[in-house]
């Protein structure tokens, strides 16, 4: 049972970012003794893993004479290889990372039709497990966590309140994100981006630098409606991750200007494919990336990857704010249609809700996609269904980055 999110618990889980050491001085913190970690490395391979969070954090905890408390595992590294995804092994570019040639240039409907043969393992049951992470929930790191925090912060007197841990004293985080990836996506933008804000959100939109003529009224009405424009790659061409971090850098900054003039603080890299090289030059011109799913199966970098957390993380110092809900492209692709559709997406709602942590949406704005009406209203049923509870709070990326980094703070 995951307990009921806290302000201290956002608090603890943004201390456990910095470093190894920040770790143990919150989670001494939280136990008011020292407290130090004990055990062999972690596994990499993803079962042995994630299984590794199935324990009671709590078990087999030891204390010392002078009242350390002695953890008979290493919650460090077995945390970094999960959410830098190390359970995947070498990342390898994708054969249409290859290509040098935009693939955006085929049309929507039959690039649905060729992903299948291309992506690993695609009669793989979407739901089974394993392999891991699990998948559309993946709950076994932020549990381990909370529970860990919660039986430390017995001995601690922690004290709690029934308000909500985000701004505003809401209980969980909402983001509306879409990616506009070709001409076709930025036509059907401005319509989404009137019903979003109808809805009462604060949509970010991500636009490739390169990919297509930017629309200034648009991206204008965007940042006036209280959301935000960020950058979804120079070129949506899917090599950027794969090229060495000079290369990296020099297609970034070629969009400099494009970033100035819209005040950008964020990325999404095309396709979600990351690598260290990639976050080692993010963390040098944004605030923020969104390029990682919570858990996504079906995928170009194997049959399920994923952070395995729904609350932000740090890589390479970059700060992530993740993609917890399943994407428009990847619930078609995988068959789901209707009401079958809908109840993947309250499933997935339900949980980050009583977890406190990011419900964040991706979607795209294309003919085939969000921008298609039909689909849309089945998003904003669901919408519509949480924004009625009052316990959400709607918020861009770039407000989850401040909040959470406020909290990192001493």
């Amino acid at each position: 049972m995951i307990p009921a999110p806290s302000v201290d618990y956002l608090r603890f889980l943004a201390r456990w970012e910095r470093d190894e050491q920040e770790l143990k001085n919150a989670l001494s913190d939280s136990a008011g003794r020292s407290i130090s970690f004990r055990g062999t490395p972690p596994p990499r391979e993803s079962a042995a893993l994630f299984n590794m969070f199935e324990r009671d954090p709590l078990d087999a905890v030891t204390e010392l004479e002078d009242g350390t408390l002695i953890l008979p595992y290493h919650p460090w590294d077995a945390y970094r290889n999960i959410v830098e995804e190390g359970y995947l092994g070498p990342t390898k570019a994708p054969l249409h990372a290859k290509i040098p040639l935009p693939y955006h240039w085929v049309p929507g409907n039959m690039r649905m039709a060729i992903y299948p043969l291309i992506a690993p393992k695609s009669d793989l049951d979407p739901e089974s497990c394993p392999p891991y992470p699990s998948w559309p929930i993946e709950d076994r790191l932020d549990r381990f966590r909370a529970e860990l925090f919660e039986g430390l912060s017995r001995t601690a007197s922690a004290s709690s309140t029934a308000e909500g841990p985000w701004p505003e004293g809401k209980r969980y985080a909402f983001l509306m994100t879409h990616d506009i990836d070709t001409r076709a996506g930025m036509r059907k933008a401005g319509q989404v981006l009137d019903e979003m804000v109808e809805l009462g959100l604060k949509p970010c939109f991500f636009l490739v630098a390169h990919g297509y003529d930017w629309d200034p009224g648009f991206c204008e009405a965007v940042r006036n409606a209280g959301g935000e424009i960020a950058l979804h790659g120079d070129a949506h061409d899917n090599r950027l991750s794969f090229l060495s971090g000079a290369r990296i850098g020099e297609r970034l900054d070629s969009t400099r200007e494009i970033i100035e003039q819209h005040q950008i603080r964020g990325f999404r890299s095309p396709s979600l494919l990351v690598s260290d090289h990639l976050y080692e030059q993010l963390g040098q011109r944004f605030d923020w990336d969104s390029s990682v799913p919570d858990c996504d199966t079906h995928t170009l970098l194997g049959p399920r990857r994923g952070c395995g957390t729904i609350f932000p993380f740090r890589r390479k110092g970059t700060l992530v704010v993740p993609i917890t809900m399943p994407a428009d492209d990847r619930l078609l692709l995988l068959g789901y249609r209707g009401m079958e559709l809908l109840s993947v997406l309250r499933r997935k709602w339900s949980y980050v809700r009583k977890t406190g942590g990011l419900c964040h949406f991706l979607t795209h704005p294309e003919p085939h996609l969000f921008g298609h009406n039909v689909l849309r209203d089945l998003y904003r049923a669901l919408i519509q269904e949480a924004l009625d509870l009052d316990d959400c709070w709607i918020a861009t990326p770039s407000m989850i980055a401040d909040y959470w980094n406020s909290l990192e703070e001493p």
